[in-house]
C-alpha cells in the first residue's frame, strides 16, 4: 500500500532517495563480503597483505567514500544552512535591484 501523499513530487524524490540509499547499502555490503573473501585468500596462501590493502581496500574504499559523500549529500563547506543564507542574500540582492 501505498502512502497518501499529496505532492507527487514528493513521492517521487523520496522514492529516488530510498533508491539510492538501497544502492549504497548494497554496493556497502558487496565491498565488505568481496573485502573478506580476498582477505582469507591471501592470508591463507601467505601472500603479500601490502598489494590487498593499496589496489583493493583503498581504491575501492575511496569509491565507497564517494559513493556515501553522493548518498548522504554530505558536504562540510556547503550544509544546509549555508544554502538558506545564500537563498536569502540572493533573493535579497534580487530586490534591492
Amino acid at each position: 500500500m501505498e502512502p497518501n501523499f499529496n505532492d507527487q513530487k514528493a513521492l517521487e524524490k523520496a522514492r529516488k532517495r530510498v533508491k539510492d540509499l538501497k544502492g549504497f547499502y548494497d554496493h556497502l555490503i558487496v565491498f565488505i563480503v568481496i573485502h573478506l573473501i580476498i582477505l582469507a585468500v591471501v592470508l591463507y596462501f601467505n601472500g603479500d597483505l601490502r598489494f590487498f590493502i593499496t589496489f583493493t581496500l583503498l581504491g575501492w574504499g575511496i569509491g565507497l567514500f564517494i559513493h556515501a559523500i553522493v548518498v548522504f549529500k554530505w558536504n562540510p563547506f556547503t550544509s544546509d544552512d549555508w544554502e538558506q543564507r545564500k537563498l536569502k542574500q540572493f533573493i535579497e540582492e534580487q530586490e534591492n535591484q
